[in-house]
């Protein structure tokens, strides 16, 4: 620290006396370094604190005016610095108005689903949501309109994979019981779908995820990278890459499966003791029902892997061992029905015995999640439950049903407010039943309903990380929208088109708990203040409790100490390490030890598992069913079958189905290249774009010197556009266009564009036509409703925001015109 700045950020190094687990097998030992390395975002996040874009005051928007709004201006006009007193009594005013005009609070739509930063308290994104409850219970202020958060990196396995296996607490996706013991012991060879820790995990778990995929190295097991991208963990750790089109895996699976069967490579005992439909399946994939055998040949054209290459995964994938690794999923599964390439990984997956040893489902990375009892590595249990304080306000955000009976799932926002009334199916939350995929909800709830008059923006993210973007920013100039407020740290993605902005604070500037849970050892520190706040900004906590304190809340909001010392409390570095709150904020750390490999294999017995035994060798064992009907996978989902069995989209049984945004539709005749959208590798999501250090290491320095965001195009596509490496290229469909550099690289599937999302929206003109020149391809991507027509009801409202259907064209800097105007 020097003054206010903050100078220099360190990697976090885990205390000597802090015992580390050890996964202890026939290949060799394996654990993990005591220096934690953050990823590049961690530490250059202290150029953020005061970036250009940082939002010091409350700020009004010029031309704003509770009796003349002019939304039709927003994200265009100026804006004025007012005080916080000032500001509190617009907010109040509104409410106000809100209410004694209709009654109750839902013509507000609060959005506070967001990441928020990385406190327990003081810059937690679901404050929104915790004022209107807590107006609802003690002002009768009646319900809001609850934007809920969709499953959105676990699309495919939520809306499909479910339907065949279950497992509603972990998304769809298989839990992860000591699965490393298994896969490192067992395993001979592991698939890596569109995996990429590199990237993904090292923003998400921090160096675990680096140090994962060097266990399966020294263990001997191949690694063979199946994606549209040579991403950078394919780069740093695979033995073989297939490259393949983006969203054509479906395509590929059924090839796979088409080739165990003609040939009898798959687990005839396994398909008959633990799946149901499996015949169905098979008079598919040979082309019975439909006429179209599903062979390598049939799908070399879809995803431009040769057939000879298909059989010769499917031939080495039933010799050895394999298990299937991802992150969260991958790009596959947030593309537009994605939810089939889901279904079928899960069929490909049953054909081969998952649960076998060394035949599993495996995340590289955040251990911590995604399990029935024990974590992915040696823990306690008891520390799993009961070491960290975990807000229950997540469940505001990640809970099993919308807390208001008055919501509208997160991809469906805009068409909230553009195209009302909207039905669709599934509430989208995220630990919700699966049978709930078939509840009907709409929004409005009834006739006569006002709509979506009010827009309660706590993540300043939507356009920037979900679907069709530019769709958004036009729903925040609708002329329904009375109000937009606005709360968050920086002028950047949706946040301008605000009436009023709140400023927040980074998590520097106030002390908080600190709770490690996406990681493989469960921690707890104690942060304190680093700086002075940044102008007049407050936590989010704060701004809330102010708001709160005017409607005579106080109690709700009890002050800020109480509140993380009463969850502190409840942890065991409390109950049983006895370190007092006192204790523990002189201390600042809490590091769980681990079990030792002996006590961590007697733990394991008492949950049915043996020495090297995880996963879910517990199914294949014979000790669980699943959550199916039957109890067991299924090819055929009797759930569909009898709550939906009409529906073309997602029949009973998954089967290759063509759609708009493929290779070969009609729109690919305007839009013939499709774009793949992964998790950015040096930003978290579209936070820190606006850091200097970020973009020079991380963008195409264009021939006028802005820094673009880089585009991946192969040879073959670029040679024809005319398009050299540093071109500045625009790439659009009819949603609109994004600029971006071109990085004209081999690494890229011809016929794809790789573009990582979370860009940082900068409105400019080109030639007449609006574009984004900071290259936010979410502006660009399907929203849901695309695939229905006006007024039809939604039955799987999935966000698709990878593997979709764009123009590359190479332009002229010098057309490029500045504008104030955000969208």
């Amino acid at each position: 620290m020097a003054g206010s700045r903050i100078v220099r950020s360190l990697p976090f190094q885990i205390p000597d006396d802090v015992r580390l687990y050890e996964i202890k097998t026939s290949r060799g030992v394996y654990t993990r370094p005591r220096k934690d390395v953050q990823m590049p975002l961690a530490y250059a996040w202290k150029r953020r604190v005061h970036a250009a874009t940082r939002v010091r005051y409350p700020l009004l928007r010029d031309d704003w005016s509770p009796d003349a709004p002019h939304p039709a201006t927003r994200g265009r006009s100026g804006y004025s610095r007012i005080s916080w007193d000032r500001a509190l009594d617009i907010v109040v005013g509104q409410l106000d108005r809100v209410r004694a005009t209709y009654g109750s609070m839902e013509p507000v739509l609060v959005q506070a689903d967001g990441h928020g930063q990385s406190g327990y308290l003081q810059s937690l994104h679901f404050w929104g949501h915790y004022l209107f409850d807590m107006g609802r219970e003690r002002r009768g202020w009646g319900w809001w309109t609850q934007q809920l958060r969709n499953p959105d990196s676990w699309e495919g396995y939520y809306w499909g994979a479910k339907h065949v296996w279950g497992f509603d607490d972990t998304l769809g996706e298989p839990p992860q019981d000591a699965v490393w013991d298994d896969v490192l012991e067992h395993a001979e060879m592991v698939i890596f779908s569109g995996n990429d820790p590199e990237a993904t995990g090292l923003g998400m778990s921090g160096s675990t995820a680096l140090v994962m995929p060097t266990w399966l190295k020294k263990a001997g097991i191949k690694i063979v990278a199946i994606s549209p991208d040579l991403n950078y963990a394919a780069a740093v750790h695979a033995d073989t890459w297939i490259p393949l089109r983006p969203n054509t895996d479906s395509a590929l699976y059924l090839a796979l499966a088409h080739t165990w069967i003609a040939e009898g490579l798959y687990d005839k005992d396994y398909i008959r003791t633990h799946t149901t439909g499996f015949e169905e399946f098979r008079h598919h994939v040979l082309g019975e029902d439909d006429g179209v055998a599903k062979t390598p040949a049939w799908a070399e054209p879809i995803t431009g892997v040769p057939s000879r290459t298909i059989r010769a995964l499917a031939r080495e994938w039933a010799a050895r061992k394999t298990s299937l690794s991802v992150y969260f999923g991958g790009p596959k599964i947030r593309g537009t029905r994605s939810h089939l390439v889901g279904r079928l990984e899960a069929y490909v997956l049953a054909m081969q015995g998952i649960g076998r040893p060394g035949r599993q489902f495996l995340r590289t990375g955040a251990p911590s999640f995604y399990k029935r009892a024990l974590a992915q590595v040696p823990r306690y249990p008891a520390v799993d439950k009961h070491g960290l304080a975990m807000n229950p306000m997540i469940e505001y955000a990640i809970g099993k049903g919308p807390t208001s009976p008055v919501f509208v799932p997160r991809t469906l926002a805009a068409d909230a407010i553009l195209h009302p009334p909207i039905a669709w199916r599934g509430s989208s939350a995220a630990l919700a039943k699966t049978e709930d995929q078939f509840t009907r909800y709409r929004f409005p709830p009834r006739d006569g309903h006002p709509g979506i008059r009010v827009v309660w923006n706590e993540n300043g993210s939507q356009a920037g990380s979900w679907g069709h973007g530019w769709k958004w920013l036009e729903a925040l100039r609708s002329p329904t929208i009375d109000f937009v407020v606005g709360i968050h740290p920086w002028l950047e993605n949706d946040i301008p088109f605000s009436d009023l902005i709140l400023p927040a604070q980074t998590h520097f500037e106030h002390a908080d708990l600190i709770t490690v849970q996406r990681t493989d050892l469960p921690a707890m520190f104690y942060q304190e203040q680093a700086i002075e706040p940044v102008g007049e900004s407050k936590s989010d906590f704060e701004i809330h409790r102010m708001i709160g304190e005017r409607f005579g809340l106080d109690a709700a909001f009890p002050p800020a100490d109480h509140w993380l010392r009463a969850a502190y409390e409840g942890t065991l570095a409390a109950t049983t390490l006895g370190i007092t709150w006192e204790e523990f904020k002189k201390r600042q750390v809490v590091v769980y030890d681990c079990p030792t490999w002996d006590e961590w294999v007697q733990i394991k017995q008492e949950h049915g598992f043996g020495p090297h035994e995880g996963g879910l060798h517990w199914f294949w064992s014979g000790g669980g069913t699943l959550e199916t009907p039957s109890g067991k996978i299924e090819f055929v989902s009797s759930r569909i079958a009898a709550l939906d069995p009409a529906n073309a989209e997602r029949p009973p049984l998954a089967k290759w189905t063509p759609h708009a945004e493929l290779q070969g539709s009609p729109r690919s005749h305007a839009y013939p290249l499709s774009v793949v959208s992964n998790h950015p590798r040096f930003r978290f999501h579209v936070q820190g774009d606006d850091v200097d250090w970020i973009r020079e290491i991380g963008k195409v320095r264009g021939p006028d010197g802005y820094l673009y965001e880089p585009c991946w195009i192969h040879p073959r596509d670029a040679g024809p556009r005319g398009i050299a490496n540093g071109d500045v290229v625009m790439v659009h469909n009819e949603r609109g266009a994004v600029l971006v550099g071109a990085v004209v690289t081999e690494r890229i599937v011809p016929g794809a564009l790789g573009i990582e999302h979370g860009a940082r929206i900068d409105p400019a003109m080109l030639r007449g036509q609006r574009v984004d020149r900071g290259g936010s391809i979410n502006l660009i991507a399907p929203s849901p409703r695309e695939k229905y027509a006006i007024g039809a009801e939604i039955t799987i409202p999935e966000m698709s925001v990878s593997g979709f259907l764009a123009q590359a064209e190479r332009i002229d800097v010098a057309d490029i015109v500045a504008t104030p105007d955000q969208g």
